[in-house]
């Protein structure tokens, strides 16, 4: 194995897998910006001889050009090399754009004393810098790392000051060595900044021992990890590697929505990862390592009457989904309650609510008040949120104390207007910390509640579901709320698929449609996808149809229909104002018909102006509709949150303008934006718009499911308008593949025990 040590002398820009670009080298002259979160930086270098810059008017005097790119710790009087392209900016005139850097040591006078008076080294200065190197010469630095006792005499550098800078000299050294070594297997700075953070100042050793230690670095993977890999000398076959195919198969079958893989389908992924011939023995020695270290855990008692098929699972996905099986059964032991509500007190509620419940509604309510967990599904305008207010009424009334809560905060929010009492996201419901990933509520302290009510459970991966279930006291009753018919959660598992599928639930089925909404086509096209029929579009506006069909065969052509019908043709034909009222709802994200593109016409198309800031590349303006993608407890803004952009000052800062409340976003914190003028299938659940519109185009074929086009139907309250294919649409009517994940979360609930 090719494994020897390289000196980080010998590593260059440019030696490390796919980086190219025009060399440049020189010395920081000023920083003039850096963001602490992207690591973007803009600097002033001047360039050393045999390295020239475009003859170009803007340059600025004496040399000094300016250099943009990510760096994690740009200094002042550092001398740098790099790997790039000359570009131009609309403003700013020429710049160089580098994607490779290396830190050089200082090689003459002038460049030593500014690099020992920058930050870096604290309590030097520039005086004190010039003295240093007056006594020290050319090779101050590597004097000061090799020679104790070297700054003794000094004048004016007291011992304190001395000690201090021959330590930052000595992990300045070290820190200049590492990124080298990063830079040059391939890492850019972002990855190897990093890098630094998880695996701490001993990085380098870590990864020669073992390159697929990068997987566990957020933002990195083991596509990265085996390019380094490689570039370091292993082997097609080397143990390590098939350690770590082995534990990325699972997790991209985690990405897709399994929980675990059977042994022989895990097998099989990992040598087509590879594409190396490696017969079984190997594999198997490997996976029997990884499970001897508690890496992932191969269960071969939940379908041991399955002859040859055993699951092996990622550990907290395993831990979840037996903690999820053990917790419902711990509550569905307490046995049927008393209910919290009879008969007359439903009648009751009715005649003060003035409204009547037909028979399923009446017992669904009577279930649902009755049972330690209970299920409520049912379709659109089958009446679950009338359900769901009259057993929290109900509920409420009897003395019980009741808590309801969504997976995402759009739905939460829902679900107290639907209730009109407060409702949380899950997360926040627990407790959630976000400095360790855990959460206040659990087995030693949880939730202080009669009755749970959850909502919109399709929403609900098995993680999540097992810190929610753990956290019920054995006497306090659960609720639990959804459509199976929608997309199921984006992490792993089928929460509410397998609690159905077990039989072990207590449930209450709404099929009965609702007089009101049996007059919608919405309601009734969502009930024809279903039943694997097209959709009716025929409806006149006259006589309120609410659902409408464009065709259009090609994708361009349909991009460009689709922006006329939003902006032009719903407003003069029904008064739609497309930018308050509309949402466009896309399958994927690529594409002339994605969302990505579909953003930049229609942000393009409502012409607000105004400042803007780029953050790579994305682009943020004001008036811009953007959707927040992750909780974020401290702004108190949470997935699926969409909002406006308010303001935009001229230093970056973004004001996004939520119906609750400003959020203001800098630096970094803008990555957890996304435009939102269209957004896909997958964000648009838990939420509702008054009119919906969906591109169906056969290029986005691999995406054209059955629930996906039921799910975004249902998100329209007023009007629904599909825009594309006919062919495209009928692909996704018969398209009902998506439902099969592999969980085993019903086997489990349906078990004795926890095997």
């Amino acid at each position: 194995m090719a494994n020897s040590r390289k000196k980080s002398s010998q590593v260059h820009p440019g030696q490390g897998p796919g980086q190219q670009g025009i060399p440049l080298q020189g010395q920081v002259d000023l920083v003039t910006y850096h963001d602490e979160e992207s690591l973007y930086t803009v600097l002033k270098l001047v360039l050393e001889p045999g390295y020239d810059a475009p003859k170009d008017p803007d340059l600025f005097p004496s040399g000094r050009v300016t250099v943009v790119g990510r760096w994690a710790n740009p200094m002042e009087g550092a001398r740098v090399r790099m790997l790039g392209q000359w570009g131009r900016h609309a403003s700013h005139g020429s710049q160089f754009e580098f994607e490779v850097l290396q830190t050089l040591v200082p090689v003459d006078a002038p460049g030593l004393k500014r690099y020992l008076a920058s930050k870096a080294f604290p309590g030097v200065g520039k005086a004190l810098a010039e003295r240093i190197v007056s006594h020290l010469g050319t090779d101050t630095l590597q004097r000061i790392a090799e020679e104790e006792n070297c700054l003794v005499g000094i004048k004016g550098l007291k011992p304190g000051v001395a000690a201090t800078l021959r330590e930052a000299v000595i992990a300045q050294t070290a820190l200049h060595e590492t990124l080298s070594f990063l830079h040059g297997v391939g890492l850019g700075p972002i990855q190897a900044q990093a890098t630094l953070t998880r695996l701490g100042p001993g990085c380098e050793t870590h990864v020669r021992e073992d390159p697929y230690c990068l997987m566990g670095v957020p933002g990195l993977g083991f596509v990265l990890a085996d390019r380094v890999a490689k570039e370091l000398g292993l082997e097609d076959d080397d143990p390590r590697r098939l350690r770590a195919a082995l534990v990325h198969a699972l997790e991209r079958a985690a990405d897709d929505g399994h929980t675990f893989l059977a042994q022989v389908e895990l097998l099989e992924t990992a040598r087509d990862l590879l594409r190396v011939p490696t017969p079984n023995g190997p594999f198997e020695d490997a996976l029997d390592a990884l499970c001897r270290e508690g890496l992932l855990v191969v269960d071969e008692k939940v379908f041991s009457q399955v002859e040859g098929f055993v699951p092996v699972y990622l550990p907290h996905l395993h831990t979840s989904e037996l903690g999820a099986a053990r917790n419902i059964r711990r509550l569905l032991a307490e046995g049927p309650r008393s209910a919290l509500a009879d008969t007359e007190a439903l009648e009751a509620a009715e005649s003060d609510g003035n409204l009547e419940l037909h028979t399923g509604q009446r017992e669904a309510v009577l279930t649902l008040l009755s049972q330690p967990v209970a299920l409520l599904t049912g379709g659109p305008g089958v009446g679950k949120t009338t359900i769901i207010r009259f057993v929290a009424n109900l509920a409420e009334g009897s003395g019980a104390k009741i808590l309801l809560a969504s997976p995402t905060g759009r739905a939460a929010k829902r679900l107290s207007e639907a209730t009109g009492r407060p409702a949380s996201t899950i997360h926040r419901l627990l407790g959630f910390d976000s400095t360790d990933g855990g959460f206040e509520h659990g087995v030693n302290k949880p939730l202080k509640a009669d009755l749970v009510i959850v909502d919109e459970i399709s929403m609900l991966d098995v993680v999540l579901a097992h810190h929610l279930f753990k956290a019920l006291d054995s006497k306090t009753r659960l609720v639990l709320v959804g459509d199976p018919n929608q997309l199921p959660s984006v992490g792993p598992g089928n929460v509410l698929g397998d609690l159905l599928d077990s039989g072990s639930v207590p449930t209450a089925r709404l099929t009965q449609i609702y007089r009101q909404a049996a007059k919608s086509q919405i309601v009734q096209n969502a009930h024809r996808i279903l039943g694997g029929d097209m959709p009716a579009t025929d409806g006149d506006p006259a006589e309120g149809a609410d659902f409408f069909f464009f065709p259009s065969e090609e994708a361009a052509a349909t991009a460009d229909l689709l922006m006329d019908v939003v902006t032009r043709r719903l407003e003069d034909r029904f008064g739609i104002d497309w930018i308050q009222d509309v949402q466009v709802i896309a399958p994927m994200y690529r594409g002339e018909c994605g969302v990505d593109a579909l953003n930049d016409r229609l942000r393009e198309a409502q012409g607000v102006g105004g400042r803007e800031v780029v953050r790579g590349e994305q682009r943020w303006r004001t008036g811009d509709r953007v959707i927040h993608t992750r909780n974020d407890y401290e702004k108190e803004v949470f997935n699926g949150d969409m909002g406006v952009i308010h303001t935009v000052t001229g230093d970056g800062i973004v004001t996004v303008r939520y119906p609750e409340q400003d959020v203001v976003y800098s630096g970094g914190e803008l990555s957890q934006l996304r435009p939102a003028f269209a957004i896909t299938v997958h964000r648009s659940q838990g939420g509702e718009f008054p009119v919906v519109v969906l591109p169906l185009v056969r290029q986005h074929a691999m995406m054209l499911q059955r629930n996906l086009l039921y799910t975004a139907v249902t998100r329209a309250q007023r009007m629904v308008v599909l825009v594309g294919s006919r062919r495209a649409l009928a692909m996704a009517v018969e398209n009902v593949r998506q439902a099969d994940r592999s969980s085993a979360l019903s086997e489990r609930l349906a078990a004795d025990s926890d095997g």
